[in-house]
């Protein structure tokens, strides 16, 4: 027969490692948890729908839907332009400014200011939705995040300070005055934009948002 102090002696160091071997797993499950891929946020609004939203170690994605009800121009083309004033289509970019703690994620024609003087404005491409079809997009906002706007100077955004994101996007009636124009970018990609006076008059919305800004994931 075993000595009961022996014995105690025995199984207490064995429940000690069983203690240490949980204590290792949990951060272990922790960090594997904070590897998924995206937020779990699915909203919609009218004819748009936000299908993910992830903050990665170097962007924040959102990818959304457009569901066709009415024929109409999607203002979801944006490009950027070189020195030489050269266009390129830019699938990924979205026009970016922070408002009271809401990143804002705009793809839409947007006015001129008033106290800027512009040769030409700023015309995104645009894409056709007929009823019942579907168009998807995506946006990457490489971080950290700064000002994008086409008629003001980019300037770094505080991540910390925002709590939220909006998606906006711009649309026009499809309506035999809308004149659309056809163009080619710089390496050839196909481009219909409308004239820039009759557009603005006519462009309408859909909005997401605010939705929370997801947690960041681990590398």
């Amino acid at each position: 027969m075993r000595h009961p102090a022996r014995v105690a002696a025995c199984i207490l160091p064995c429940i000690l490692v069983m203690l240490a071997g949980c204590a290792r797993s949990q951060p272990a499950t922790a960090q594997a948890e904070g590897k998924k891929p995206m937020a779990a946020v699915q909203e919609s609004s009218g004819m748009l729908r936000v299908t993910e939203l992830s903050l990665m170690q170097d962007a924040l994605v959102v990818r959304y839907s457009l569901h066709g009800e009415a024929p109409v121009w999607v203002v979801d083309q944006l490009f950027s332009t070189s020195a030489a004033g050269y266009h390129h289509l830019e699938p990924e970019r979205a026009y970016v400014e922070a408002r009271d703690g809401v990143l804002v994620l705009t793809r839409a024609l947007l006015p001129v200011p008033d106290d800027i003087e512009v040769e030409a404005p700023e015309v995104p491409c645009v894409r056709k939705l007929s009823p019942g079809e579907s168009l998807t997009g995506e946006i990457r906002v490489r971080l950290p995040p700064r000002q994008d706007l086409p008629y003001r100077d980019s300037r770094p955004l505080d991540l910390a300070t925002l709590r939220s994101v909006k998606l906006r996007i711009g649309y026009l009636p499809d309506v035999p005055e809308l004149e659309l124009h056809e163009s080619k970018d710089d390496v050839g990609r196909p481009c219909r934009y409308p004239s820039f006076g009759p557009a603005i008059t006519r462009q309408q919305f859909a909005d997401v948002g605010p939705l929370p800004m997801p947690a960041r994931t681990t590398p």
